[in-house]
């Protein structure tokens, strides 16, 4: 099997003269902030604004709709349309946190500035923020429910997406779309990358991908530090050649 089953991701339209690589290296390894970047660029950002926005989130909700093949009126489109809004929400929420904690030159402002009532206006999410967030929740973090709710809402609806929790599990085939829409393998590619996702993720079939398992999948997908994790094959588009080659040992500065 050929290591570039996943492709090259290309995040060039993102301005990284705005990110501080240096520090965020402190905190995250570069495959997670590679896997985060994705995360940002060619999961939420559908339209490719640059920033999350609100309709960003509509945006993706159709796309999530089309490759689910639900109805616009469906529970279960409405369900998702719920549960996004919830996550924006609460990201934007997480977003002024942070920033109100960081903000500089408060320490210079008089007593009537500091008492003055402000508003902080945030409505928008650029990879800086999101890459920085991250690494404030895996800051003692070694599975899912060590996120705030709003960020295990993340895999019930890929879960559901991929008919979860119509079928109990995802099958073969429905991951098989989802890989299509995200890792842009084709043809035998796409083919060989998903029996190759799904016998990573169900130990060649031994168990099923139903919710428990999923959401341990991914909670090595966000946590994971290396390529030698199942969580990266969530999307299928990330460095795979550990299936060919012996395990390395990985040792971090």
């Amino acid at each position: 099997m050929s290591a570039s089953l996943g492709p090259k991701l290309s995040f060039s339209t993102y301005r990284v003269q705005d990110i501080d690589y240096s520090a965020l290296k402190k905190k995250l390894t570069a495959f997670q902030i590679e896997k985060l970047t994705f995360f940002f660029t060619k999961f939420f950002d559908v339209k490719g604004h640059g920033v999350l926005e609100k309709k960003s989130f509509a945006e993706l909700n159709e796309k999530l709709r089309s490759i689910a093949g639900w109805e616009v009126d469906s529970d279960e489109f409405k369900r998702l349309v719920d549960n996004s809004n919830v996550f924006w929400e609460c990201l934007l929420d997480q977003v002024r946190v942070e920033h109100s904690q960081f903000c500089e030159g408060l320490e210079l402002r008089t007593w009537e500035e500091a008492l003055k009532p402000k508003k902080l206006q945030i409505d928008t999410v650029d990879l800086n923020g999101w890459l920085n967030m991250w690494a404030k929740l895996f800051d003692g973090a070694a599975g899912m429910d060590d996120f705030p709710i709003w960020v295990q809402l993340l895999p019930n609806i890929l879960f559901d997406v991929q008919g979860g929790n119509k079928n109990g599990y995802i099958k073969k085939e429905s991951l098989h779309e989802f890989y299509a829409n995200f890792s842009k393998a084709q043809d035998s590619d796409l083919d060989k990358l998903t029996e190759a996702g799904y016998n990573t993720m169900t130990s060649n079939g031994e168990y099923q991908l139903d919710l428990n398992n999923y959401k341990l999948l991914f909670a090595n997908f966000l946590l994971g530090r290396t390529i030698y994790g199942p969580g990266k094959f969530v999307f299928g588009c990330f460095d795979n050649s550990d299936l060919q080659k012996p395990y390395q040992i990985i040792y971090e500065e």
